[in-house]
């Protein structure tokens, strides 16, 4: 089987929900010679579905390695980052996707999240008040397949709601509400 053939079968058995069966296949096509940016990424991605977060890491970096001008890969790299609560990794990841591609609001989302939970709410405001209307306009744009934004931001909404040492982020209550829609979305 040559590379690319061996990549395919990858990909279909991680579409068809076959996690464990496609890192398999990844491994065998980064070890056939398969480009590493894309077989790296896409392993990493399998491994960051089972919760294997500490391989998808390793793959994200090689990933980095091989592509630094890959946005995607700076932006999963640091959603993994965010499933261990390692915000302060997190965030440099976000904001290389961010330098790299402008427009990446679900990475930009991501770091007012990370910042957030880091207690730094004045950079959190700002990533926060210029996604809010990209977030309005399209929640299905927002959807977090793995489930790591929106939990981070359940706990960011707790503290708001309870009163903790956090201020609201700055956010008008349209803001808040546009937030909790998105949180309530399955």
């Amino acid at each position: 089987m040559d590379t690319q053939e061996l990549m395919r079968k990858a990909q279909l058995l991680f579409v068809e929900g076959k996690e464990k069966e496609s890192i398999e296949a990844f491994t065998k096509a980064i070890e056939a010679g398969a480009d590493p940016y894309i077989a790296h990424l896409s392993r990493g991605v399998a491994h960051i579905k089972i919760k294997e977060v500490d391989m998808a890491l390793e793959d994200f970096s090689k990933a980095v390695s091989a592509n630094n001008k890959s946005a995607r890969a700076y932006f999963f790299r640091g959603m993994a980052h965010m499933m261990k609560e390692e915000f302060e990794k997190a965030v440099p990841d976000f904001t290389q996707a961010l330098g790299l591609k402008t427009d990446y609001a679900m990475a930009k989302f991501a770091r007012a999240v990370s910042y957030a939970r880091m207690d730094k709410f004045d950079e959190s405001a700002q990533d926060m008040m210029v996604v809010m209307p990209q977030m309005e306009e399209n929640f299905q744009g927002f959807a977090d397949s793995y489930g790591i934004i929106k939990t981070e931001m359940w706990k960011v909404m707790a503290q708001m709601s309870e009163g903790e040492k956090m201020p609201p982020l700055g956010l008008s209550e349209k803001d808040i509400t546009t937030l909790k829609k998105w949180l309530d979305q399955e």
